[in-house]
């Protein structure tokens, strides 16, 4: 017997009320991993997202609005190379200090950036500093994201010297499923290094030992799929 207009409208409102989920990896142990990247974009966005293309790999872009707004070119070129963007909101405060409607206002506003970029608002977010994820997931409601995502490998690349130290991190720490965070971009306030280059030469050489271990690196949106 069909739901009738009022039970659907019900229906309908809790679906709006619920949290969007909160993952840090992908259940089954997939033959593949998800490289993501916060902070940008920046001007070592290009060269990433080239090494990851040459080997027919893709990844994940959590982007700051401020970056975002000066760079809608990047954003574009990231969407026609098979890559996924992702809202990283918009200040980089810590979410833990933030009332649920400053983190609202924060993913609609880079949000609004990133569809006037790419002609879509990014399904994914991730909170600066991967902080109070469920405070995340409360104040996206209605619409603001549809997944909440986290990391289960974090080789603290902002603070790296050298790209072998990520490369060794990473390889030491990743398996199949894994969600690996990496920065393509500087944060404000930021306390490590002044520069991503360690991480774009970390990742020209962390695909191929991916590949030959069987993980090939997709979107989050792929690998949960």
């Amino acid at each position: 017997m069909p739901a009738s207009p009022r039970s659907a409208a019900r229906a309908l409102a809790r679906r709006a009320l619920r949290r969007p989920p909160v993952v840090h990896r992908a259940p089954g142990a997939p033959h593949a991993v998800a490289l993501t990247f916060d902070d940008g974009p920046s001007e070592w966005t290009a060269a990433i997202a080239g090494a990851l293309e040459a080997h027919g790999a893709r990844g994940t872009f959590f982007v700051l609005g401020p970056a975002a707004e000066r760079h809608p070119d990047v954003l574009a070129r990231l969407v026609r190379g098979g890559h996924e963007i992702g809202n990283h909101l918009w200040s980089h405060a810590d979410p833990e200090r933030q009332a649920p409607a400053e983190l609202r206002a924060e993913l609609d506003r880079t949000a609004a950036v990133v569809a006037a970029a790419t002609g879509a608002r990014p399904r994914l977010a991730r909170p600066p500093y991967c902080g109070a994820p469920a405070k995340l997931a409360h104040a996206a409601r209605r619409g603001g994201a549809g997944l909440i995502v986290i990391r289960s490998v974090d080789p603290e690349d902002w603070r790296a010297e050298s790209a072998e130290a990520i490369v060794e991190r990473v390889l030491a720490d990743v398996g199949p499923g894994d969600i690996v965070c990496l920065h393509d971009g500087i944060a404000p306030g930021n306390r490590g290094t002044p520069s991503r280059a360690a991480t774009a030469e970390a990742v020209a050489r962390l695909v191929p030992a991916l590949l030959e271990r069987g993980l090939r690196p997709v979107t989050v949106s792929e690998l949960l799929a």
